[in-house]
């Protein structure tokens, strides 16, 4: 395996947000998108925070309408991004964020498909990298929205906001409550 050599102040700061558990490298592995996850949690359904970027959704409320009225109805999510899913199992939640705002969830249904269609992804410019599908009646939007600042507080935990990152049934117990 390659070795990638970091500065001190790089080193300190994954020190810092190494929480929970987890490690330094744990912790490069959620800011690139990468599941962090140990082997026997890897055969089990979880619980997934799962990010939007800028081009995907105008802002949060934007993303809240697209939940209640497209995923809802169809369960159909055409991806900009494979790494992002790919470590996503079947059956898992996914809990949906923009701009540090939590809003909503799903149940994802198997996992990462190709794509069949022709359009083009507004984040990369280029055909969707895939399709994920959610069983339409498991979406749900959140009747109170919570910050990441929040929801931090109330899991005693750091989230990260650029990458897929796992969550314990008790984080999404926590965050379900807060927001329903």
């Amino acid at each position: 395996m390659p070795t990638i050599y970091i500065d001190e102040q790089v080193k300190s700061e994954l020190n810092q947000k190494a929480t929970s558990g987890l490690t330094p490298n744990d912790v490069i592995r959620q800011i690139l998108g990468l599941s962090v996850v140990n082997n026997e949690e890897a055969r089990e359904p979880g619980v997934y925070l799962i990010p939007h970027s800028p081009k995907e959704f105008e802002n949060a409320n934007k993303l809240r309408e697209w939940l209640s009225d497209r995923l809802a109805w169809d369960g159909e999510y055409d991806v900009a991004s494979q790494h992002y899913w790919k470590n996503v199992l079947s059956d898992s939640i996914c809990i949906f964020h923009k701009d540090k705002t939590i809003v909503g969830e799903g149940k994802m249904l198997g996992g990462l498909k190709p794509y069949l269609g022709t359009d083009v992804s507004p984040e990369t410019g280029r055909p969707y990298a895939g399709t994920v599908y959610f069983k339409p009646s498991s979406v749900k939007v959140y009747e109170k929205p919570i910050s990441f600042a929040a929801a931090e507080k109330l899991l005693g935990k750091n989230l990260t906001f650029r990458g897929v990152q796992k969550l314990t049934k008790k984080d999404y117990d926590i965050i379900h409550e807060a927001c329903t």
